[in-house]
């Protein structure tokens, strides 16, 4: 098939080019240093020419609600538009697991990025209004949210890490369900993609930093009720694909940094 990736030059979307390719796929790798701005029409159709799908894993560049529910809206929007025109048959958008339940009325979770989640949500239904034959692959964090979180309330040598209850995923293994869902291989209008194990993240990152010779002490911090009772993780049905974050930690990890969902 012929794939295009929106968002290819970030970790998700590089992920994904790699492993399209190296199914042997004909992959049209986009990203607004390639010149294709998804908050501007002009030209995004042509840049869709001849594709068979379109797998957008972009990300907005401020984590403010109102700020990137704006930008997930207009790129929607614009990049289904574009897709239509090109005559693209099917469109995929990587987004969150729990994004519906934290984005209901009245709902607190209390995770710290709530507003993130919510813009998120927003992404996904832009994305089902505006893009043909559209997907939604909901992914568990990633993880380096372990290395990442460390740097979230580090003050010298403690650190508090929000006690969230999650399914970390590697990147290497979620991307594979990205092209599941570009391909048709993989049918189902919405899919979660999860790890093999359920975790805490605050143990995971004490886990991160004695790996990493990190003296850091790591507290957990308190979290919102929906967060304990385990909005964060994937509902039964879901794709739970290998390594463990203990196996990832004593292989992948070593190859490079990862960023989180």
């Amino acid at each position: 098939m012929r794939i295009a990736v929106v968002g290819a030059t970030g970790l998700v979307g590089s992920a994904l080019v790699n492993v399209a390719q190296a199914g042997g796929h004909d992959v049209i790798a986009l990203s607004r240093d390639m010149g294709a701005d998804v908050l501007r029409s002009e030209g995004l159709a042509e840049f869709l020419d001849g594709a068979d799908a379109v797998v957008d894993v972009t990300q907005s560049p401020s984590l403010d609600e109102a700020l990137a529910t704006a930008f997930f809206a207009t790129a929607a929007e614009n990049l289904g538009l574009a897709a239509a025109a090109a005559g693209v048959r099917r469109s995929v958008v990587l987004s969150i697991i729990g994004v519906d339940q934290i984005a209901a009325p009245g709902a607190e979770a209390g995770t710290g990025f709530d507003g993130y989640y919510r813009a998120k949500y927003a992404h996904e239904q832009a994305t089902r209004e505006h893009a043909p034959a559209a997907h939604v692959v909901r992914s568990g964090q990633f993880h380096d949210i372990a290395r990442q979180a460390i740097g979230w309330g580090r003050d010298g040598d403690r650190t508090s890490v929000p006690d969230l209850v999650i399914q970390p995923v590697a990147v290497e293994s979620m991307v594979q369900v990205l092209l599941g869902a570009a391909t048709g291989e993989i049918g189902s209008s919405l899919v979660e993609v999860a790890g093999p194990q359920r975790e805490h993240l605050s143990e995971l990152s004490a886990a991160y930093a004695e790996w990493a010779g990190d003296p850091v002490d790591v507290v957990a911090a308190p979290i919102g009720e929906m967060v304990r009772d385990g909005v964060l993780l994937p509902n039964e049905g879901a794709l739970l694909v290998g390594p463990t974050f203990a196996e990832w930690l004593s292989t992948s990890a070593r190859t490079g940094p990862a960023a989180g969902a």
